[in-house]
């Protein structure tokens, strides 16, 4: 573990300071979601037949741009002395972001901003999820990721909360106020911060390695880090699932506040108050579910958010009628929703640094002397992105083609999938198979 020299390198402050940074980040991704399809309308000047299209295309572009980033910022943060500056980065490409698209009236300039979000995602979480796992080491990396976990619900319940009601009462510009205020307070913690020493792999010995482990071959040094930890079918599951949630999640996110427009004829607060319902458990479970995580492994955890997933998202497909029952029970079925990645979140971010070490456990030195942690969080985000791009893209055709029944049954039984996938691959000994490569 690594040591701590004063507060401006503690764990509490980095950790907060990590958790700022992903909650401005999520934050400012949610502003802008009730906002979105007047936006498009009213700002852009698209008519109404293609505002859906483009609603799933921005988030699909958004998430596209964090995969290919994560894979960058991965390498980056194993391959640089400090992970600060990249971390910085990240945080001043949000700002210019935000600034673009507060002012830009073309959807092309609109486009290059969510792009450019994404790439300051992909280094928020890279790099900041690589800095708590410098700083907290592994026994304590799940309660750490809990409350990541946490800070990313609260992004998600504040900035559509925010975003909408704001709109509403003050105009679209004045929706980005709040968001420029959070870019400065993160960017000065940022510049205080004194992170730890990247966590380095220790060659093993002359003398320790042939007693413990097999001597790693010539072939396996020099292969990718990212090939390797490809390779274990543990690591793979753990990414999917991380893929997988995000999916859900990002899926109601493009479709629900324009299929609540057309059904209800819900205002972007409205929306707002909606999406309330799948935030606040997020924003209150995480940290329990990373404490339990902690204490028991990710394996139950994760069973239990998935199998609670399927049946709320199967179950939301009933919601086809505006009255008050259906306007009860599409609250009820996202708190339900909501409880399950609460769960589930946690226990997938945990095992991708579980299974990382578990690779490095059974092949000692394999990732080289620099690690291959940035990397593991880098193919993680990267799979969260997939997430992020397939969500919006697979729910907005999916509604046009099978309708909203068939979209939510479709995402519940993805749910069903991934039960099967945790109980095969992540129910497995810690140190046994996991790690084989």
């Amino acid at each position: 573990m690594a040591s701590h020299a004063g507060w401006r390198s503690s764990r509490q402050f980095v950790t907060l300071a990590v958790c700022l940074a992903v909650f401005t980040d999520i934050f400012l991704y949610g502003l802008i979601i009730p906002v979105l399809p007047f936006a498009l309308k009213e700002r852009i000047g698209l008519p109404d037949d293609n505002i859906q299209q483009w609603v799933s295309a921005l988030l699909a572009c958004y998430g596209a741009s964090i995969l290919v980033g994560s894979l960058l910022f991965g390498w980056v943060g194993d391959h640089t002395k400090t992970r600060q500056l990249p971390f910085l980065l990240g945080l001043l490409v949000v700002g210019g972001a935000t600034l673009l698209s507060a002012l830009t009236t073309s959807l092309p300039l609109f486009l290059f901003a969510r792009i450019l979000q994404g790439i300051s995602t992909a280094s928020v979480f890279t790099i900041g999820f690589s800095l708590l796992l410098d700083t907290v080491g592994s026994k304590h990396i799940g309660s750490a990721l809990g409350f990541t976990s946490m800070s990313i619900s609260l992004g998600l319940f504040a900035g559509p909360i925010i975003g909408g009601f704001i709109y509403d009462v003050a105009g679209y510009l004045a929706v980005f106020a709040p968001a420029f205020s959070l870019i400065a307070l993160e960017i000065i913690l940022c510049i205080l911060l004194q992170p730890p020493a990247p966590r380095r792999t220790p060659p093993p010995s002359a003398e320790q390695a042939p007693l413990l482990h097999p001597p790693t071959s010539n072939r396996e040094s020099q292969t990718p880090a990212l090939i390797i930890l490809l390779r274990s079918p543990r690591f793979l599951v753990a990414m999917v699932g991380m893929c997988m949630l995000n999916t859900f999640m990002t899926a109601f996110e493009a479709v629900l506040p324009v299929y609540l427009q057309e059904l209800m004829h819900y205002t972007s607060s409205q929306i707002a108050i909606v999406f309330l319902a799948n935030s606040l458990p997020l924003m209150i479970l995480s940290p329990i579910a990373g404490k339990c995580v902690d204490r028991i492994g990710p394996f139950w955890p994760s069973i239990a958010g998935f199998a609670l997933a399927a049946p709320s998202m199967m179950l939301m497909g009933v919601i086809q009628q505006n009255t008050a029952l259906c306007s009860v029970l599409l609250r009820l079925f996202l708190f339900w929703f909501g409880c399950s990645v609460s769960m589930a979140m946690p226990a997938m971010m945990t095992e991708i640094s579980m299974a990382t070490e578990a690779v490095e456990k059974v092949h000692p030195g394999v990732f080289g002397p620099q690690g291959a942690y940035s990397q593991a969080y880098g193919l993680s985000n990267a799979a969260f992105a997939a997430g992020t791009l397939a969500g919006p893209l697979y729910a907005g055709y999916a509604r046009q083609l099978v309708g909203w029944l068939g979209m939510t049954v479709s995402l519940g039984v993805f749910s069903v999938v991934m039960v099967v996938l945790v109980v095969v691959f992540t129910g497995r000994g810690r140190d046994e198979r996991d790690g084989e490569a």
